[in-house]
């Protein structure tokens, strides 16, 4: 952390002025793409999840302000994180700024809201008479109003903790740079690129879940342990989710490597071609692979109901024995112990 505020005390006042409004830009709209990318692959995990087509898995996201608050608070913290790394100092004041749309947006619906009904010039504010309900609908607003502030605030501290120069790709260039990329690429990879992986990401997430409850819970089922095609999807769903893990992973750094500042390995169509590969390709794949062991999960043989009870009971079963084996064995060292101290 030492070498972070030194590094710190060589930035000019006005360059890092400039840096915190250009990272709290940068980070809004991080999250603003995260965000789009959430309204698209949740409800195809939706759809995944209850068997549903996904127009409906959309009407039914669209109609849940549980799951949408969820995914605004999620994304608000992800982008106040990015800004904080980028700043490298005011952490907080960083994920504030990332986040003030939002924050002035809420902070205006909830004074709106617990306001109208006291004064008569609050109802003639735009949007008034939209923006009143009952109190369950304000304390809904007060809670979102209080996540975000906490999750601007902590993303931007957390990120500035997590900064450290030789982690950093932007650190001694002398073009400006953002993660080792010249800011202006950013204009096309943003939407072509990192839309795909983040959609990639969120279902890789999902996937791995729901194999991971898949496998525990049915693991505990004896009717199933004789079955041929349990013990092929068994295996079958980690290794889809770790494949696709993988491959989203490695393309997204060699993606990155390929675009790093400075880097001579690669030029036009070559550069274009690797672009595309590990930028649309390998993600897209990756999401396919996804999907795939999610399914897997949901397809697997279901097992016996109230079977579970054997495999408790066998588990009970071999507890017993060992701590009887264990006491038989003190019982026997102590009574040899006795007989050897014995008069």
């Amino acid at each position: 952390m030492h070498a972070v505020y030194e590094t710190q005390k060589e930035i000019p006042i006005s360059a890092s002025w400039k840096r915190t409004v250009g990272a709290s830009s940068f980070g809004l709209i991080s999250a603003a793409y995260v965000q789009n990318a959430a309204s698209r692959t949740i409800p195809a995990i939706m759809s995944l999840a209850q068997q549903i087509d996904l127009e409906s898995a959309e009407t039914h996201y669209e109609s849940s302000d549980l799951i949408r608050s969820c995914v605004f608070i999620v994304t608000a913290f992800i982008g106040a994180l990015t800004a904080g790394f980028l700043a490298r100092r005011r952490g907080m004041l960083v994920g504030f700024l990332t986040n003030s749309p939002y924050v002035a947006l809420l902070g205006y619906i909830l004074f709106v809201s617990l306001a109208a009904g006291l004064s008569g010039t609050v109802i003639q504010s735009p949007l008034a008479e939209h923006l009143q309900g009952d109190t369950m609908y304000k304390l809904g607003i007060v809670l979102r109003f209080a996540f975000l502030l906490i999750a601007s605030l902590t993303g931007g501290l957390l990120g500035q903790r997590l900064y450290a120069p030789e982690i950093d790709p932007d650190f001694g260039q002398e073009k400006l740079t953002i993660f080792g990329v010249r800011w202006p690429h950013y204009f096309w990879i943003l939407p072509f690129i990192y839309l795909a992986f983040l959609a990639s990401i969120i279902i890789i997430v999902y996937a791995a879940i729901v194999v991971l409850i898949a496998d525990c819970s049915y693991a505990w089922h004896p009717s199933l342990w004789l079955s041929v095609v349990w013990w092929i999807f068994f295996p079958l769903g980690p290794f889809l989710v770790y494949l696709a893990a993988a491959m989203t992973s490695a393309a997204f750094i060699r993606f990155y490597e390929v675009m790093q500042y400075r880097q001579t390995r690669f030029r036009g169509w070559k550069k274009v071609g690797r672009v595309l590969l590990y930028g649309v390709g390998a993600p897209a794949l990756s999401y396919t692979i996804a999907a795939l062991g999610a399914d897997v999960a949901h397809a697997m043989p279901k097992p016996v109901q109230g079977d579970w009870k054997i495999a408790v009971g066998f588990m009970a079963l071999i507890y017993v024995i060992g701590i009887t084996r264990s006491i038989h064995s003190w019982v026997t060292r102590t009574r040899s112990g006795g007989s050897r101290f014995a008069p």
